[in-house]
């Protein structure tokens, strides 16, 4: 075993039951190694064996390693060494309460003038309990047996060793050399030896390599050209490839750890005090790795970190402590993508002098914010936040962002977003109180921010605290475009943004927003207070293609310009700036500043590998017959199979995160005879867009539901084909998800779902509500079905609901169909409940077809039916006894253009409901199929008795049969 690193918790060889014989003139050696097996536990041992043989001229050495340990770096019953061999240890280090733990009485022999060398090592306590180091366990000689031990220049907890039984527990004679004395029978193995030269061995014929072995020594081996750092050694070493659970202390004089292509299975604590390099640049690399979570702890000392290329699926990337001055963090190209409530986290003391932060060409989403900052004082140095996509995933509190921000900046620290696309109900959100000062600046520039349609104050910027800028600091939010959202939003009336000092600037230009659906700055002329000579200036900012009016917002001393204007502090950082060509609005810089807008700063291109490919688990076999309260899923495989399964209780919740998934891959997803009760809940979770798939199966069938719910969020992958069929459900109590959503009761919850390219099938669903309320499918926001998507709820029947279906809002387009066949209700208000607005488009159609149940309503509309572009809203066979067709409110009705059809037909009610007509607006060429409806009892045949009915611009009366 020569130049191998090993980590484990306890054993890196464990055979109890084996024996380990080297006969007939072989060499068993461990050399040039590094193993670290720090178990506190009683008897365990690096190297376990029942019985050890050395026999017949052969050699078993430990030499030129390092190895830290618990109790013992071998352990066995019995020791024999006969047969002139040879037992060697030289040149290591042991940090181990045993090197050699025998557990018989009489277990140690040595016969036929076989030698032991203890040589040149370094004996120090291991990590159980504070047991100082002993090189062997009490142990007494046979009679037969004539020990030669050799003992030349070892140390013991950092003293010479001179007496070897009380410093190293050697209850035999040991033959003590001074350093620098050698002898054949000490240094080399006599029987292949002729004589020594020094201290170098001279070998006879059959004796190979330094120390005359009796068998040849494998070309390559050798020692690392640098096995332990020296004081002129920066160079940090890598890890390349497979898998690490955790993290040894790191040895003395260690600068720095490297790992390259790495696939971390736990998340690992990185404490930099533990690195004893004093004075020097610690480096801190992870290229191409996959993580479930970090987190780096500072310690004062200047640290380079270097995060590129990698993955980051559970847990957040974490930046604690203090990081001394002159430090680098960057983190590029990676994919950090969590469950948490922030993917990164940099909650640190002080961001040391002049040191900078990078989070460049990142993708980045966690629960609550992306990246979260919390950092007493930027001082001189900066944080640079370019080139990344940014998503909050959550939008129901209103703080959710792509950025938080809690921050202090002074001379000259800056903090800088720039060419970021953000996604979340506010972009930079700053926490708390922000003070900049002494020429710093925090600027916000070239960004795409998409806000949140659920939250009224999304805002690209977003105050929540006050703001103070002065001694020349400068605030600047130039040329974002934002949607969804206004550029700026500040949460109290009594919060300030307050300028002061010569050189102080804010800048707010060149912005420019979707639409007018949100103003532009969510405050009045009392927020800003501007105390000469600073400067706020604000300027061609658009909404849609219009100037933005400043009326109401700011006060009178800000200075507005119009588009077609140059305005040098718009334009460019005048710290910085040499002069301002007006024709061009260009900018010449001093030398030393950078940019067109002569910043502080510069950021180099940044060269990225690809993400690290991950090992997919390609195992298909089943959880058969088991009883779960709570589990953990393995994400990073293609089958995930439970066959009669029970899920029991609120702990007992599957979540498949399918955008996390290996979706190059068929994923397959079955749940076949299973039972959820007790809040179970499983659920799947897309991402913020539809990803790419292989293609994804979801099956859940002959299912067994007790008070539990399946869910599905956001858009699902492409091709994905999912069924929740043959389900029978009783449902007791709402379930509660996540943000206090509740099931309603309802068997499967949507929330804000997007099929693309995909079908669901809800179907042969038995369910009953016991408290007589609640939805059967229940629909959370917007469902949108695109490219040829569907989704069909058939042969479902429901008792104790108030709806079939409840939607929040609808868009069916490109080829797709939304269908509700053939349901039955027991009883209840309607059989489809429509909040918001229906849209159906683009050559689909919307089907309500063969449905039937005493219920209020068949249609219990709030908003309007659009459709539009060759598409088909198909209302037949539904029966409601003597229930009303529609629930009529002021907006209802149905909007249609020249190119599409409605039809109502074979309907069976008690009234239409309707006051008005369903056609609100149709064009010319359009279709309007109606009759055969059966209205209390009678059938309406004629264009006039459907008129009376409100029934009226039909194009076709069609007859019964």
């Amino acid at each position: 075993m020569d130049n191998c690193a090993v980590m484990s918790r306890m054993h890196v060889v464990y055979a109890l039951a084996s024996d380990m014989r080297v006969a007939g003139g072989s060499v068993f050696s461990i050399q040039n190694s590094s193993w670290s097996a720090p178990s506190t536990e009683y008897f365990s041992g690096a190297l376990v064996f029942r019985e050890v043989a050395v026999s017949g001229g052969s050699v078993l050495q430990i030499v030129s390693s390092t190895l830290r340990l618990g109790f013992a770096m071998l352990i066995t019953n019995t020791l024999t060494v006969t047969g002139g061999s040879w037992l060697v240890h030289r040149n290591n280090e042991f940090r181990t309460a045993y090197v050699v733990y025998v557990d018989s009485d009489n277990g140690v022999a040595f016969r036929d003038r076989s030698v032991w060398s203890i040589l040149d090592n370094n004996f120090t306590r291991g990590s159980f309990s504070s047991h100082d180091a002993h090189m062997t366990s009490k142990w007494s000689q046979p009679s037969d047996a004539r020990p030669m031990i050799y003992g030349v220049c070892n140390e013991a907890r950092g003293s010479p060793v001179t007496n070897y039984q009380d410093d190293l527990n050697i209850r035999s004679p040991v033959k003590v050399l001074e350093c620098g004395v050698c002898t054949v029978d000490a240094v080399c193995f006599a029987a292949r030896a002729s004589g020594i030269s020094g201290c170098e061995c001279v070998c006879a014929a059959g004796g190979y390599g330094d120390t005359c072995l009796p068998a040849a020594v494998p070309d390559g081996l050798g020692p690392l050209p640098l096995t332990v750092p020296d004081a002129k050694d920066t160079e940090v070493r890598c890890v390349h490839g497979g898998s690490i659970g955790s993290l040894d202390f790191p040895d003395p004089g260690v600068r720095g750890l490297c790992f390259v292509n790495v696939t971390f299975t736990a998340a690992i604590v990185l404490d930099l005090l533990h690195f004893d390099a004093p004075e020097q640049t610690l480096n801190i690399t992870l290229l191409q790795c996959v993580l479930v979570g970090l987190s780096i702890r500072g310690s004062g000392a200047r640290v380079h970190v270097n995060v590129t290329s990698s993955l980051l699926d559970s847990g957040v990337l974490e930046f604690r402590g203090d990081f001394g001055g002159s430090s680098q963090i960057l983190v590029a190209g990676s994919a950090l993508v969590t469950t948490w409530s922030h993917a990164i986290s940099f909650d640190l003391l002080c961001l040391g002098a002049y040191s900078t932060l990078l989070l460049l060409d990142n993708k980045i989403e966690g629960n609550s914010h992306a990246v979260y900052f919390s950092i007493g004082v930027v001082d001189g140095g900066g944080i640079i936040v370019k080139g990344n996509t940014l998503r909050a995933v959550e939008d129901d509190k209103g703080v959710e962002s792509s950025v938080c921000v809690c921050a202090f900046l002074m001379n000259g620290g800056y903090f800088d977003m720039e060419n970021n696309t953000m996604i979340a109900d506010n972009g930079v959100y700053l926490f708390g109180d922000a003070t900049v000062r002494s020429a710093g600046l925090l600027r916000v520039a070239d960004c795409t921010f998409i806000g949140s349609m659920a939250f009224s104050d999304s805002a690209l910027v977003f105050f929540d605290g006050s703001v103070t800028l002065e001694g020349g600091a400068q605030w600047r939010v130039t040329g974002n475009n934002v949607s969804a959202a206004s550029v700026l939003s500040i949460a109290h009336s009594q919060q300030k943004i307050e300028l002061s000092g010569s050189g102080t600037t804010v800048a707010l230009a060149y912005n420019r927003q979707v639409d007018d659906s949100y103003s532009f700055a969510e405050m009045d002329t009392s927020n800003t207070i501007v105390t000469p000579p600073a400067r706020f200036v604000a300027g061609c900012n658009l909404q849609g293609n219009e100037e933005v009016s400043y009326d109401g917002v700011f006060p009178e001393d800000v200075v507005v310009f119009n588009c077609g204007t140059c305005n040098d502090d718009a334009a460019c950082y005048m710290p910085g700036t040499e002069s301002v060509d007006r024709g061009s609005c260009l900018c010449s810089c001093k030398d030393g500043w950078h940019g067109a807008s002569c910043l502080p700063f510069e950021v180099r291109d940044t060269f990225v590998l690809p993400l690290p490919e991950r090992a997919v688990d390609g195992d298909t076999s089943c959880v058969v017959n088991q009883t779960l309260a709570s589990l953990t899923l393995k994400i990073w495989k293609t089958h995930h199979c439970y066959v009669g399964v029970t899920f029991s209780g609120v702990g007992a919740v599957l979540t498949f995160y399918l955008s996390r998934m290996p979706l190059h891959l068929p994923i397959n997803i079955t749940f076949t005879g299973c039972t959820f009760h007790g809040g179970a809940l499983l659920q799947f979770v897309g991402g913020a867009e539809a990803a790419e798939s292989a293609g994804v199966l979801i099956l859940v069938s002959q299912t067994v539901m007790r008070s539990s719910v399946v869910v599905f969020t956001l858009a699902l992958p492409q091709h994905s084909e999912i069924a929740v069929t043959e389900v029978d459900a009783v449902q007791s109590f709402e379930v509660l998800l996540a943000d206090s959503i509740s099931n309603k009761f309802g068997v499967v919850l949507l929330q804000s779902v997007v099929l693309n390219a995909s079908s669901l099938l809800v179907s042969n669903v038995n369910a009953h509500s016991s408290r007589y309320c609640g939805f059967g499918l229940y629909l959370i926001g917007t469902l949108t079905l695109v490219r040829g998507s569907s989704l069909y709820m058939r042969y479902c029947s429901f008792d104790g609901y108030t709806h079939i279906l409840y939607l929040s809002a609808l868009g069916v387009c490109d080829h797709s169909v939304f269908a509700l066949l053939d349901n039955i209700m027991s009883s209840g208000t309607s059989l489809l409940y429509q909040y918001y607005r229906f849209n159906v488009s683009d050559h689909s159609v919307l089907r309500v077809v063969g449905n039937s149940g005493p219920v209020s309503y068949a249609i219990y509309s709030l908003s309007l039916f659009t459709v539009e572009r060759s598409s088909w809203l198909d209302w037949r066979d539904n029966d409601v006894g003597m229930g009303a067709m529609f629930y009529y409110s002021l907006t209802t009705a149905v909007t249609i253009d020249g190119s599409s059809v409605v039809t109502l037909t074979g309907c069976r009610m008690g009234s239409t409901g309707l006051l008005r007509p369903l056609l609100s607006q149709a064009e010319a060429g359009y279709r309007f199929v109606a009759g055969c409806l059966t209205v209390a009892g009678r059938v309406l045949t004629t264009t006039a008795e459907l008129e009376r009915n409100g029934i009226a611009k039909v194009t076709t009366v069609a007859a019964c049969g």
